[in-house]
This record gives structure tokens, C-alpha cells and sequence, in this order.
């Protein structure tokens, strides 16, 4: 049995399936996404957005019910997506703290497309053809991998030829 050598896949291009592609991060945080960012396209997606610890109480201002206005309530655990034009998401980046999974987009996404329910070949299918995503990011709030995939390789390759960033210590 051959031994695999996981560093063999960190930092590098990876092709996952036909016309998509993934980069295994190594221990990167948050602030990497300064340099993943691109203006060419016009939104991020945050997926699964926690506020706070999510283990306290806290008061928040909420749509509990549509045709009442938002209400002043206790809540704690909070799972969110929310989307943001990428010039207001980017004063946001140098004070993120903990882990984050976004997308960057063109386009909004339709009702129907849920990132928790849709998985797999057809989940990167419907984010080509209906929002013109660039790349989708996973960085953990705890220090561990992260994944970055995009149908674009060119990109990516962009990304590994940046001096700016060091493959050995990602920001």
C-alpha cells in the first residue's frame, strides 16, 4: 500500500471535478481574503453567518413575523446567510474574527438555491449558471485547513504566483 503524503496536497491546484478546482489552505485565517477578493465581481455571499459566541443571550432587533416589524428579543444561536456589494464587504475584512464561508458572486442567487440542501456536482453547477461565482471559501474559526474552490484556474494559479502571499505561513 502506497503511503500518501498529505503535503503533497496543500497549497496546490487540484482539479475535483470536470472544470472545477480546489486549493487545500494551510492553516490560513481570515486575513487572507484580502487578496482573494477581486472587484470583478459584485457580491459576497456569507453562508452559515453566527453572531457572536452563539451560546449567550443577546439582544437583537428581528423579523419574527413578517407583516410585524422587527422585534427587540433574547436570542442566541443564530445562523444567517447575508449578502453585501463587495466594496461594503471589504471594510468589514481587517477586524473578522473566528472563521467565515462566503462566496464571491456576480449575481444574485435565486430563492431556490439553498447551500444547505444543494451538495455536491449540482450545487457548483447552479453557482456557475445563476450567480457567476468565483470562488468559495471555507476558513475554520479554529486553526485547521480551509478550502478555496472556483471554476477558474486561472485564478487560482494567480493566487499560488502572488509574492505577496507566503504558502508556508497564510495570513
Amino acid at each position: 500500500m502506497k503511503e500518501v503524503d498529505f503535503k503533497e496536497n496543500i497549497n496546490c491546484i487540484k482539479e475535483t471535478a470536470q472544470g472545477r478546482y480546489r486549493i487545500v489552505l494551510d492553516f490560513a485565517t481570515t486575513g487572507i481574503l484580502k487578496y482573494l477578493i477581486r472587484d470583478s465581481h459584485k457580491y459576497i455571499w456569507v453562508h452559515n453567518h453566527t453572531t457572536g459566541s452563539g451560546f449567550q443571550w443577546q439582544k437583537y432587533s428581528l423579523p419574527i413575523r413578517e407583516e410585524v416589524q422587527n422585534l427587540n428579543v433574547l436570542a442566541k444561536g443564530l445562523k444567517f446567510d447575508f449578502i453585501l456589494p463587495t466594496e461594503e464587504f471589504k471594510p468589514l475584512m481587517p477586524d473578522w474574527k473566528g472563521g467565515i464561508k462566503l462566496l464571491q458572486i456576480n449575481k444574485l442567487p435565486p430563492d431556490y438555491l439553498d447551500l444547505d440542501r444543494i451538495k455536491g456536482n449540482r450545487r457548483y453547477e447552479l453557482l456557475e449558471s445563476e450567480c457567476e461565482f468565483l470562488f468559495e471559501v471555507f476558513i475554520p474559526s479554529a486553526t485547521d485547513y480551509g478550502t478555496l474552490l472556483s471554476p477558474d484556474r486561472a485564478y487560482l494559479q494567480s493566487l499560488l504566483d502572488n509574492s505577496e502571499i507566503d504558502s508556508e505561513n497564510l495570513p
